[in-house]
């Protein structure tokens, strides 16, 4: 088969394409920093790849779970150290108020004392966050404690709310009220109808009542606490995966400039030699393009 000057030019072209094309891969993978811009580069690494970004969103999100979480039990763990501390304020007043040389007066103002503390427990009771009540239960939309009774009701429900913070692995974040702060609110009406009263016999009751209740108080706390230990090391965990999860894809994903810098050099180097040998070898003439 004689070859024609005009197949010379063709196969010519076809190499000079080819090597321009991988001159302008490698180009690509240093200007964009990664080794696998389409999943044609490397169907393999691109399926790997995928499956790194979707690992690594996945744990992003058990992360932001977990710090969600743990705001909401740093939350409620304030307001039960805050009505802890309005309980121990309405013991102490229920001591003073147990000393038979008290006159009315000073009975009255343990009351009234009595009275303010019972209100603030309860609106501690109807803490919201990010518009969602801590004590409700389920019913996040509620206000838990009804402050037009006396003591005040619970409207909330006994329900748990959970936080997925790994595969397949959930946590309570919430304290029902009428669990840890129901009976805060009954002691102290307790204590209050006592002291009213000046019933050292009913007093003394309602001791043992604000006692009980305290307790109730402190093991929910415990458990706000054994969860918030829990969530630090789960989030200390997720980030430790996450960091390896990030190294895996970089070495997957990302470019190694210094083998892409020589790789590039190399391609550049054939195709300015491509070109020279080119131009050598075919020097066409109108007489070659009419043959």
């Amino acid at each position: 088969m004689r070859v024609t000057h005009g197949m010379l030019v063709d196969t010519l072209l076809r190499n000079l394409s080819r090597n321009l094309s991988r001159m302008e891969r490698v180009h690509e993978q240093i200007t964009s920093a990664k080794r696998v811009n389409r999943p044609s580069d490397d169907p393999v690494g691109a399926a790997t790849i995928l499956r790194l970004q979707s690992a690594s969103a996945q744990i992003e999100q058990y992360v932001q779970n977990v710090e969600q979480a743990r705001s909401w039990l740093d939350l409620t763990d304030q307001a039960l150290t805050t009505i802890g501390n309005a309980l121990q304020r309405a013991r102490e007043l229920v001591v003073q108020a147990a000393n038979d040389t008290l006159s009315a007066p000073d009975r009255n103002a343990i009351w009234q004392e009595l009275t303010a503390l019972q209100q603030q427990i309860a609106n501690t009771g109807n803490f919201a966050h990010a518009g969602q009540y801590l004590f409700a239960g389920q019913r996040t939309q509620t206000e838990p404690f009804d402050l037009t009774t006396d003591p005040p009701t619970y409207q909330g429900d006994s329900g748990s709310l959970e936080r997925m913070i790994d595969a397949g692995v959930t946590l309570p974040i919430n304290v029902t009220g009428d669990v840890a702060i129901l009976p805060v609110l009954q002691a102290v009406k307790a204590a209050r109808d006592a002291v009213a009263l000046g019933n050292a016999a009913a007093i003394q009751a309602s001791l043992s009542q604000l006692d009980s209740a305290h307790s109730q108080l402190l093991a929910a706390q415990a458990e706000v606490g054994a969860r918030v230990n829990r969530l630090d090391a789960q989030r200390d965990r997720l980030l430790d995966a996450h960091t390896s999860t990030l190294r895996l894809l970089s070495e997957a994903h990302d470019t190694d400039m210094a083998e892409a810098i020589t790789r590039f050099a190399k391609e550049e180097l054939t195709y300015r030699a491509a070109l020279q040998a080119g131009a050598k070898a075919i020097q066409p003439t109108l007489a070659d393009y009419l043959r």
